[in-house]
């Protein structure tokens, strides 16, 4: 058999901290979305199977942050239970090794490693697609009626509205200001009129409404970011395309939300584009603005494509790390595993959070960002390891 009795009775322990510990986390991240939710459930009158969905979706999508955390501190909660009942005292009575206690472990760590490395192909990024395409649609109803005299509406991405006065129906518009965004292009538009007629259309096939003004007597200055031009262009009558059926500005376009395969030809595609540019001598406006995009984006893309590969590695050394705090050396004598356990983590975080802002400025490679914790926990589990006061 794989496992002895002994084996199987601490994997057996191990199971229900763990779960609990899971639930906890998740738990824990979902109240600080729980204010978003609340905005969107009680302002768009979003029904229970749709408030289950979402929460359901946005659980999933926190199970990576959240099961290498429970994984730690149910194996530090585990062996210290164990150790305060003397079981551990007992085992090692009879000659058992360090290593034939960590093995169940290690075990269940494979088991939990390979789960959330699968979910993380495709799942976990499919949830995260799916709650903010749900998110969207329920704050793209109710345009006609959220926007407000004399307040600035922010719900559509990429655009901020104030208009001086609004009809009751939220249709007509006078004296409006509309500021847009292109960040891949690197354009700013600023457009002023006196009025302005919403017009919202949904079109039949698509989940998404068409929304555009029409706007009379006015004018547009637009702002290149990398030269500095500004042009301005006034009008008489000009149609304003805010959403058109089935997109979004920013609507999924995140890393997270992509699989390891997008991910992987993203990185090859911007590695491939950012070569090619940087061997050319000179560059015209519109490729010195897509290799600054590159420059900005490909860390990014990096970072997430690694921290999926990370979560496995992640898993075992946290569990190693706690299987080594978790061992207390005899009843009454405790070595405060859980501070430790805290203090690692603000280390470990820390360490990961630093790598993040360099590699976002170009000086450290994504992939040495991500890992570089990890090996940390690594050494530091060695480290308690050997600590242990029996022979292996």
């Amino acid at each position: 058999m794989l496992l002895n009795i002994k084996q199987r009775y601490l994997a057996y322990n191990f199971i229900p901290p763990f779960f609990l510990s899971a639930f906890f986390f998740v738990a824990f991240l979902l109240t600080f979305q729980l204010f978003r939710l609340t905005r969107i459930i009680t302002k768009k009158g979003v029904d229970l199977a749709q408030v289950l969905e979402l929460v359901g979706h946005i659980s999933i999508s926190f199970l990576p942050m959240a099961i290498p955390l429970s994984a730690f501190f149910a194996t530090i909660y585990t062996l210290n239970k164990l150790s305060e009942d003397s079981e551990i005292v007992a085992m090692r009575s009879f000659g058992t090794t360090k290593w034939s206690l960590l093995k169940p472990f290690l075990m269940v760590a494979s088991v939990i490693a390979v789960t959330l490395f699968s979910m993380n192909i495709n799942l976990i990024p499919h949830s995260k697609t799916l709650f903010k395409n749900t998110v969207i649609k329920l704050t793209s109803k109710g345009f006609l009626t959220d926007i407000k005299s004399e307040k600035f509406f922010t719900d559509i991405p990429g655009v901020t509205l104030f208009a001086e006065e609004v009809s009751e129906d939220s249709v007509i518009l006078k004296n409006v200001f509309i500021s847009t965004s292109n960040v891949k292009k690197g354009i700013d538009r600023v457009i002023f009129a006196k009025k302005g007629v919403l017009i919202k259309q949904v079109i039949s096939g698509t989940s998404m409404p068409t929304l555009r003004f029409n706007l009379t007597d006015g004018n547009i200055l637009k702002t290149e970011k990398s030269n500095g031009d500004v042009e301005k262009i006034l009008f008489q009558e000009y149609d304003f395309p805010i959403l058109t059926g089935g997109y979004t500005p920013g609507f999924v376009t995140k890393d997270a939300m992509r699989t390891n395969k997008e991910l992987s030809s993203i990185i090859d595609e911007s590695k491939k584009t950012l070569e090619s540019l940087t061997k050319k001598e000179s560059l015209t406006n519109e490729e010195n603005i897509e290799l600054n995009h590159i420059k900005a984006r490909l860390p990014k893309t990096e970072l997430e494509y690694w921290t999926r590969f990370n979560a496995p590695a992640q898993i075992f050394l946290f569990i190693f790390l706690g299987f080594s705090l978790g061992i207390k050396k005899g009843r009454g004598r405790t070595k405060s595993s859980g501070t430790v356990g805290l203090l690692f983590l603000i280390g470990y975080y820390a360490l990961f959070f630093i790598g993040v802002s360099l590699s976002r400025k170009g000086i450290m490679p994504p992939v040495l960002t991500v890992f570089m914790p990890t090996i940390f926990t690594g050494l530091v589990g060695s480290l308690y390891y050997r600590k242990l006061d029996w022979m292996s």
